[in-house]
């Protein structure tokens, strides 16, 4: 039943925002307390005089006080950690919320706050959660308990794990049965730890054998582990993180706030993987079992139609990704240990110099160290510009020659030690797993559906996406024995995407001529006529700088950069450069010829400010979604069975594609309005990438035609990276087939179009593979 009376025990600093609480708790009527908790009685005795049966909280000292009462004492905590939280104390409910400052300083604060209080307010619009029960699975009982589950439902998975051996622990199953004729869901939650090979068969034959579908959270991590023992998933199905990226990406994924924000009664328990009580280790890997199978039906029963649409489009890429982290790169080794040699002694010099430059040799200066690095700028005439990043660094270094001499040797040393200690480190801090970089690739990561990537769960690696153009670290990778590595990469395809999407028949044309896409950027920009700037016949550059100053140019105003963003984006320098290359008036500053290289661009392109800006923040206001508006299409299969339309059901298809739930206010904020305005193109090219990424992989890297021939190494960015045996190159041109996806999208201007965004290989010199990764280039 909803609670008549609640308080509101907060701090001081939420007084301002107390009217904002208003809308959120119905027709309860509610007290205000902003004094610190002493005891818990204080809490007690006040609600008990009132009749208030609920607490809704912010205070840390009121949280820690019901933390001891639990039997978890601690002397801090965070209340991060426990925002969504839920108590009882002596006939009382209580529930955590973020300072209340959260409702105006975080987009989504308010849509958080207004859920976890109507876990008091509104009890009966949560999903009832089953009763918490668990064992341990043993050899005398696992053959019940797996004769007991295969009736499931459904059943969760979850590992814990350590770094030593790469170890799993222990493994956690939980089964859940639904009866819809009685509408009603038990569960039953076991952890097998794994402690011999007796439990590793028990293990195997849970995760083989157990038919039901699987869901995990973060599934890919476990899988990465459970392919280390033979012990793979069959039928995994669900995956919470993704659940949650497909419904609000902008949102936190992790598994404590999932539970906290569709389980009422949950309460945050992660510090009890800390313990040394193996069996309190062994609870925790159950609750997270218990949590992600309530995590489960509460999406199942609760997500819209289009965040399930979602979850279909993203889903399947969990495979791919886990075949590309299992399969990584192997490194060079006695190449790593020359590069290291190399820019170890490249430190060492320009760390002498440098400390000559500044005067402190020969004690060496710390190009890191924040009190030398204030130091030196009040030293330079520079005591105002408060930072020492990169970009506050190059304005000291554009007031004066010698500022810039001592500004551009600290940029070569922090970026000479960042390509060493990231991507060129030996010994202990070595990168690699049996002589190979290792990554973890996830499609949950990013709010516009691009694949994220960072180092490997194995405790190893590299983003993958994140390794610099150029031979430094790429010429350490190499491909395997009898291979070779190819990258095949979309040309223009966030400028394409923007054309389409905007209706801009200007950028259109641009986009879709024979004319070098760049070069007819830089003539309409500047007013040079095109073949002075690029000769299509010869396929050559005649006029080098004008057409570089055309990328920056593009990409700033094509995401609605101001002008002080676009002087940080393309650097002083450059701008500089392009007042003298464009014969701009002596008396413009930065400001003034920033302002007027977007202006060119949107003069060229005037739909964009016209018409595509206001509409995507129109649809945001309105509707509080992007929906992309399009549709993609795999054309034909091989012989895996497709897993895309056919032509007739693609043609009966709507334009809908990816939908995301926005929590920004593109109106009055223009942050928001730029993320929002990029998510468009970013998004298209994101959703075709993953497409071809998909297709790849069904298609040909687990296709029994060409698997033993094709490696599917990694989707970077706009390309996706692969190996083939050495003579099998038409498997690169299969792979540019897949990647140049038809799109069918309605522009701003209320007209539909298909295009293809083509796809270029990079194979080496002579077209038929590259050896080192840097010859791809």
């Amino acid at each position: 039943m909803a609670h008549q009376k609640l308080v509101f025990w907060g701090t001081p600093e939420d007084k301002n925002y107390l009217p904002m609480l208003k809308p959120m708790v119905g027709l309860a009527e509610v007290f205000v307390k902003l004094d610190e908790v002493l005891v818990l009685s204080q809490v007690t005795s006040y609600c008990k005089q009132r009749g208030i049966t609920g607490v809704i909280s912010n205070r840390k000292d009121l949280l820690l006080k019901l933390l001891a009462a639990y039997g978890n004492p601690k002397n801090s905590c965070s209340l991060d950690n426990y925002t969504g939280s839920y108590f009882t104390y002596d006939g009382l409910e209580f529930v955590f919320v973020n300072p209340l400052e959260h409702l105006v300083r975080v987009s989504y604060g308010s849509f958080l706050t207004r859920r976890y209080i109507s876990k008091l307010v509104y009890p009966e619009s949560w999903t009832e959660q089953p009763e918490f029960n668990w064992e341990l699975l043993t050899p005398t009982n696992y053959e019940q308990i797996f004769n007991q589950f295969k009736s499931a439902t459904f059943i969760t998975v979850d590992i814990e794990t350590v770094q030593e051996d790469l170890r799993i622990t222990c493994i956690g199953y939980t089964a859940v049965w639904v009866n819809t004729d009685s509408n009603t869901v038990n569960m039953y939650t076991v952890v097998l730890p794994i402690e011999d090979m007796f439990a590793v068969s028990i293990m195997r034959k849970f995760n083989s054998e157990l038919k039901a579908p699987k869901a995990l959270q973060n599934g890919k991590y476990d899988c990465l582990y459970l392919a280390r023992y033979s012990a793979p998933l069959y039928n995994y199905l669900y995956d919470t993180a993704n659940m949650m990226h497909c419904w609000y990406s902008e949102l936190p994924k992790d598994l404590s706030f999932l539970n906290s924000f569709f389980v009422r009664r949950a309460m945050y328990w992660k510090d009890l993987a800390q313990t040394t009580d193996k069996m309190e280790y062994y609870k925790y890997n159950a609750l997270d079992n218990h949590a992600t199978a309530m995590v489960v039906i509460s999406w199942l029963l609760q997500a819209p139609q289009w965040a399930k649409a979602n979850y279909l489009q993203e889903f399947p890429l969990t495979f791919p990704c886990h075949m590309s982290e299992l399969i990584g790169l192997k490194r060079d080794m006695a190449a790593l240990e020359v590069a290291k040699a190399h820019y170890d002694t490249v430190i060492e010099k320009d760390n002498i110099l440098l400390s000559k430059m500044v005067g402190t040799y020969p004690a060496i200066y710390n190009v890191n160290s924040a009190p030398q690095n204030a130091a030196l700028r009040k030293i330079l005439g520079c005591g105002d510009i408060p930072s020492s990043d990169e970009v506050h660094l190059k304005k000291i270094g554009n007031r004066h020659p010698l500022n810039k001499r001592i500004v551009n040797k600290i940029l070569d040393l922090r970026g000479t030690r960042k390509l060493v200690s990231t991507y060129l480190t030996t010994g202990e801090k070595a990168k690699e797993l049996k002589g190979r970089i290792l990554y973890s690739l996830n499609p949950h990561n990013t709010d516009t559906a691009r694949l994220a990537s960072k180092e490997s769960a194995f405790w190893c690696g590299l983003n993958i996406q994140n390794v610099p153009r150029g031979k430094e670290v790429k010429q350490t990778i190499v491909a395997d024995n009898d291979f070779v590595l190819v990258e095949c990469d979309s040309a223009q395809a966030e400028s394409r995407d923007t054309a389409y999407a905007s209706g801009d028949s200007n950028y259109i044309d641009a986009v879709s001529g024979e004319d070098d896409f760049h070069s007819r950027n830089a003539s309409a920009f500047f007013g040079v006529p095109y073949a002075e700037i690029y000769d299509n016949t010869a396929g050559k550059t005649l006029n080098k700088p004008l057409r570089q100053l055309a990328k920056p140019v593009n990409h700033g105003a094509n995401y609605l950069m101001g002008w002080s963003v676009l002087i940080d984006s393309m650097g002083e320098d450059m701008v500089w450069e392009a007042k003298r290359l464009l014969q701009l008036p002596r008396h413009w500053g930065l400001r003034e010829v920033s302002e007027y290289l977007l202006s060119v661009f949107h003069k060229t392109y005037p739909t964009l400010s016209s018409t595509y800006y206001p509409a995507v923040v129109a649809e945001v206001m309105k509707t509080k979604m992007l929906v992309s508006h399009d549709k993609m299409y795999k054309p034909k299969v091989y012989d895996i069975e497709p897993i895309f339309p056919t032509q007739e059901e693609y043609d009966a298809m709507p334009l809908t594609g990816w939908t995301r739930y926005c929590f920004g206010n593109p109106r009055d904020n223009k942050l928001d309005k730029n993320g929002y305005v990029a998510h468009v193109s970013q998004n298209k090219n994101a959703m075709r990438l993953n497409i071809a990424y998909l297709r790849v992989f069904y298609e040909i890297a687990i296709n029994p035609k060409y698997a033993k021939h094709f490696k599917l190494c990694a989707q970077i960015h706009d390309s996706i990276l692969f190996q083939h045996r050495i003579g099998h190159e038409y498997l690169q041109g299969m792979v540019r087939e897949r990647m140049e996806v038809p799109v069918t999208i309605c522009g701003a201007d209320n007209i539909i179009r298909t295009y293809v965004v083509p796809a270029d290989i990079k194979s080496g010199k002579d077209n038929m593979g590259a050896y080192r990764w840097s010859e791809t280039e």
